[in-house]
């Protein structure tokens, strides 16, 4: 049966990362990831992006590193207004965000089952101006994956509220979910530890940028963490690094779209047989711990 959301989300907005020194974090996405360091404000936070958007990056001030919060676009102030009404009437609890946020429209926050602070925002200020010369730069922030103490709990908060859906499933501990045609912009992984963050995505052109980007950080005294390689659930190419925090970073390409929702039906995917890399060995320890 078709579960009616209380909201429709649109896309991924953006992510917010704690830094004890955000200003290497963001000389590190500035030189390293290709972003574009668009402003600062009085409270010490960098605001980068990649496109015409505003920002799709936040990077604040904080004795330890690791996820302050994600966004997600609603799709214009009345959709932002009409889901505060179905949260309130649900009765969710809200957080009003304060407006010295650069670059954003309206905003409000709520927590997920695992703590998490999800952002639904009416939408971003565009800018015009290009980003300068780099060696690689993202088309965009892509994706998200968190560790859930209970996943299924998790899926549903998602789905029957933000209005994602299921698109695979890695037996039951793992689920990938879209908003759109991107085959994720969510993923869930159930861990026994504390729920976290694993990484970040960028969603580059080509395996061309996906070498390119490689070349990059090694010529810059970096190395890959894993990849390059094909994913199963979502197909997409894809090669993992380190930030400057040791947050893991992801350029993806060629994900799997997803058009017509009826007629799709969720693979499930067998955790013993090859998924995380078509091409070849699965992942590194310091990958999947």
């Amino acid at each position: 049966m078709k579960i009616t959301p209380l909201i429709e989300s649109k896309k991924l907005s953006h992510i917010a990362l704690k830094s004890p020194n955000v200003r290497s974090q963001a000389k590190f996405y500035r030189d390293m990831v290709g972003l574009h360091a668009q402003a600062s404000d009085s409270s010490g936070n960098f605001y980068m992006r990649c496109g015409s958007d505003h920002h799709v990056l936040v990077l604040m001030p904080a004795d330890e590193p690791g996820l302050d919060h994600h966004a997600i676009d609603v799709g214009g102030p009345a959709n932002l207004d009409a889901a505060v009404n179905s949260l309130v009437q649900a009765g969710i609890a809200l957080q009003a965000v304060d407006h010295n946020e650069l670059g954003q429209l309206a905003a409000c926050r709520l927590h997920d089952p695992d703590g998490f602070m999800v952002e639904l925002v009416a939408g971003m200020e565009q800018i015009t101006d290009g980003i300068g010369s780099r060696a690689v730069v993202p088309r965009r922030y892509g994706h998200l994956t968190l560790r859930s103490k209970d996943v299924k709990q998790s899926m549903r908060f998602y789905t029957e509220i933000l209005g994602f859906q299921v698109s695979d499933w890695l037996g039951e501990k793992f689920c990938w979910l879209r908003c759109n045609p991107d085959h994720h912009g969510i993923a869930l992984s159930e861990h026994d530890r504390a729920p976290m963050m694993h990484h970040l995505a960028f969603h580059v052109r080509d395996m061309a940028e996906l070498v390119q980007q490689a070349e990059h950080l090694m010529h810059n005294g970096r190395h890959l963490l894993y990849g390059p390689g094909r994913h199963g659930p979502g197909g997409n190419l894809f090669i993992y690094f380190h930030d400057h925090d040791q947050n893991i970073v992801e350029f993806a390409a060629d994900m799997e779209q997803i058009w017509d929702d009826d007629s799709y039906e969720p693979k499930v995917w067998d955790p013993n047989e090859r998924w995380s890399n078509m091409w070849g060995p699965p992942s590194v320890p310091e990958f999947s711990e």
